[in-house]
C-alpha cells in the first residue's frame, strides 16, 4: 500500500514471492478472467491457480487471482494481480514525484526476498492506467530463484499490481513473457 509524505511508498510487492501454487479447476477453454471490476485475456492453456503460501510479509491486498501454464511443473511459473487500495492516487502529474519512492520499496522488497531489482522503473500504461514497471530477481519460499515483470497501476487510490512471474532460466520464460503481455494488452476496467 502506498503511504503519503516523507514515508517509503510500501507497495503490494511483498506478495511477489511465492510458496506454491496449486491448480484450480479446468478452464482451459477460458480466455477471458472478468471479475473484481476489471478483465483481461489469458493463454487458452492455463489454468487457475491459489496460493499456497507466502515468503515474504506483506499487508493483504483486496483480492488476488492467479493463472498459470498448464504444462508447468514448477511453482515459480505463474501471473498473477491483486488490487490495493492506497492513500495516494498516482497519476500523469505525480507520477515522477512518487518514482524514487516506488523504486526504492520494489528494491527493498526484493532483497528482503534474496534477490534484486534488475531493470526499472519504467513509465508503464496497462488499460489507460498509468504506473510504473520493473524486473526483479527473488526466492520463492520453495528457494527456488525466480524473476518476475512487474507493473503497477492505479485507478485513483486503488493499485493494480499484476506480477509475473516464472523461474530463472526455467523452460517457460517465453510462455509466461506472453502471458504477460496478453493480460497488459487486454487489461480494462468493468
Amino acid at each position: 500500500m502506498l503511504r503519503s509524505g516523507p514515508y517509503l511508498v510500501a507497495t503490494a510487492l511483498a506478495v511477489v514471492i511465492v510458496a506454491g501454487v496449486s491448480s484450480g479447476c479446468d478452464t482451459a477453454s477460458d480466455r477471458t478472467y472478468k471479475g473484481h471490476g476489471i478483465s483481461f485475456r489469458y493463454p487458452k492453456n492455463w489454468q487457475p491457480a491459489k496460493f499456497t503460501g507466502l515468503s515474504a510479509k506483506n499487508a493483504s491486498g483486496l483480492w488476488t487471482v492467479a493463472f498459470k501454464p498448464g504444462s508447468s511443473p514448477s511453482r515459480a511459473d505463474l501471473v498473477f494481480m491483486s488490487e490495493y487500495r492506497t492513500p495516494v492516487a498516482i497519476t500523469k502529474r505525480n507520477r515522477a514525484t512518487f518514482t524514487a519512492q516506488v523504486t526504492s520499496s520494489v528494491s527493498d522488497v526484493a532483497t528482503r526476498a534474496g534477490g534484486s531489482l534488475l531493470a526499472g522503473p519504467t513509465m508503464v500504461s496497462m488499460g489507460g492506467l498509468l504506473g510504473y514497471g520493473f524486473r526483479i530477481r527473488a526466492k520463492t519460499r520453495g528457494n527456488l530463484s525466480s524473476e518476475s515483470r512487474i507493473l503497477l497501476v492505479w485507478n485513483g487510490k486503488s493499485e493494480y499490481y499484476l506480477n509475473c512471474q516464472h523461474e530463472a532460466g526455467g523452460q517457460h520464460t517465453a510462455e509466461v513473457e506472453h502471458a504477460c503481455d496478453m493480460v497488459i494488452r487486454s487489461f480494462g476496467l468493468g
